[in-house]
């Protein structure tokens, strides 16, 4: 992936202690290889102090506005970076079913360490102009706890899948595919029990149904969603009496048949 770059000492390291529940609790660790440059970089202040993070709900408007700001900025540098998108970034600003998002979630086997620091730069100078950004309101934290063959896989099928959630000169930004989107959602429900998030449920519920759409509108198997092409597949949990019961259920009450067979 990309160019060999050194890893600065301030960077953060490559797999974050986050990664146990986006994997729900297993971590595979392969064979060495180089190091990836994570979004955003840690910055140190004039007295060599790591910055304190700070994380900010960000609304539907300023979230665009400081996407377009980011695409210019590389626009101008001659660049264009494309990406692939999961969680808030998506519903957001595209499906439109969520008002605020605190970050915008991407990986992209195509995304390299230079692309890497470039959007690092650039969304580090979209912070200065809307101050309703966090500072790592732009991240690479999904990436950074997947296997390199499933980061492959991920970036072919969203690019077939072709839901662009933002394109202008500098940026592209794709979906992540539907059944993974729901099963990281499916996952974090199990893996952190009464800490989800309140709209995991609907939010998994969304991603569901624009894969039935998409797949003719017939029901998914229960068993294709545990074993065979996802949870297996993406190293998450998930459950037949949660697909049954809690998916199935929010699934009728806003399309009125069940998701799950």
């Amino acid at each position: 992936m990309g160019n060999s770059i050194s890893q600065p000492d301030n960077e953060s390291p490559p797999v974050s202690l986050r990664c146990r529940q986006k994997q729900g609790g297993n971590i595979t660790i392969g064979a060495p290889q180089e190091v990836v440059i994570h979004v955003p970089r840690n910055r140190l202040d004039r007295h060599g102090v790591p910055i304190q993070q700070v994380t900010r709900d960000i609304d539907r408007n300023v979230l665009f506005a400081a996407l377009q700001h980011v695409a210019r900025y590389i626009s101008h540098r001659g660049q264009s970076i494309t990406v692939i998108a999961v969680g808030g970034a998506v519903n957001t600003p595209y499906l439109q079913s969520r008002g605020t998002t605190h970050d915008v979630d991407v990986f992209g086997s195509t995304f390299t360490n230079k692309a890497r620091m470039l959007l690092d730069e650039a969304m580090q100078d979209a912070q200065r102009h809307y101050r309703d950004l966090g500072t790592d309101w732009i991240n690479t934290e999904t990436q950074m706890c997947m296997p390199g063959s499933l980061h492959d896989r991920l970036t072919v099928a969203a690019e077939r899948q072709n839901v662009k959630i933002f394109n202008q000169p500098g940026l592209t930004m794709y979906a992540a595919p539907w059944n993974y989107a729901f099963s990281a959602n499916v996952n974090r429900i199990l893996t952190d029990g009464d800490q989800a998030r309140p709209y995991d449920l609907d939010d998994a519920v969304t991603y569901i149904h624009k894969y039935i759409h998409n797949q003719g509108n017939r029901p998914v198997s229960i068993t294709t969603a545990l074993a065979l092409d996802w949870a297996k597949q993406f190293h998450h949990k998930s459950t037949a009496n949660l697909l049954r019961t809690q998916v199935n259920q929010a699934y009728r009450r806003r399309y009125g048949v069940n998701a799950f067979v």
